[in-house]
């Protein structure tokens, strides 16, 4: 999947063990993520859960359990152990606050596809903004990254936009790249949703989300305009703010590159055809 690529776009300048950290991290997101959508799971009830609950040990204990042999929660574990260590108690909570609630967001997604529910098009984007994981992997980048978001309440509710943004513009992205492969396997897509909704044509609905997609950008670099010229804030905080947004900044562009350009939906070559062999002669 060239997560190579993600990674060095996100850091651009970045040590060898930050872009590492943070590749493995995209990897084991991506992982996770094909084991719901691309691999069924959770197709019966009870299934996805027993999936998350190595997981949510994992983060809300900070280590594998002992009597667990989930592989994927041993993985969890030592990514969580790299990447916390040293990041404050504030940072440590957050993280795990985004990554429960997207665990929680899978499983009501799985639910919905079992029962067959179609969500409307708020609800869906709601739900989408919390099943990408993009905000656990903002979080993983205030570390690999070295620029901390700052809390404070002059500029707390700009910050939830600015991240909401990433996490939108990344998951319609997404569902761009992934129409085919999430109209195969059974699972919703803004695209789709759209043509059913406007009664249009697969090529309408990608280019309003295309659209869409534009808008969310536009939007949010007009608040990471005005978070860099923030007033009010002591100058080494302004530093601390703008470091953050520069980083969010390079990292959405890095995801919608790497999106679109690097082949992680391209379908898997069937195996090519044996050639016709003349028969044996006599």
């Amino acid at each position: 999947m060239r997560l190579n690529v993600l990674a060095e776009g996100a850091l651009p300048g970045g040590g060898a063990g930050d872009v590492a950290l943070t590749a493995q991290w995209a990897a084991f997101i991506c992982w996770v993520d094909d084991q719901i959508d691309r691999r069924g799971l959770g197709s019966t009830p009870g299934e996805l859960e027993r999936f998350t609950v190595p997981l949510r040990r994992v983060i809300t204990s900070g280590r594998a359990a002992s009597t667990s042999t989930a592989p994927h929660a041993a993985v969890l574990a030592g990514l969580w152990e790299r990447t916390a260590a040293g990041m404050p108690a504030r940072w440590q909570l957050r993280f795990t606050a985004d990554y429960v609630d997207f665990l929680d967001a899978c499983e009501q997604e799985v639910a919905l596809r079992r029962t067959g529910v179609r969500l409307a098009l708020p609800e869906y984007l709601r739900l989408r903004r919390r099943t990408i994981t993009l905000l656990p992997m903002l979080d993983v980048l205030e570390r690999t990254g070295h620029a901390h978001l700052v809390e404070d309440p002059r500029v707390d509710a700009q910050l939830i936009d600015l991240r909401e943004a990433v996490a939108d513009a990344a998951g319609w992205a997404n569902d761009l790249a992934s129409q085919a492969g999430d109209e195969a396997a059974g699972q919703d897509n803004l695209v789709a949703l759209l043509a059913r909704r406007d009664f249009s044509s697969m090529a309408a609905a990608r280019t309003r989300v295309a659209a869409m997609i534009e808008h969310r950008r536009a939007g949010f670099q007009t608040t990471a305009t005005a978070l860099r010229t923030a007033c009010g804030l002591p100058e080494d905080r302004r530093q601390e703010l703008r470091r953050y947004v520069d980083l969010v900044e390079t990292f959405m562009a890095a995801t919608l590159h790497w999106l679109a350009v690097t082949g992680r939906f391209t379908p898997e070559p069937l195996p090519s055809a044996p050639r016709h062999q003349p028969p044996p002669q006599p």
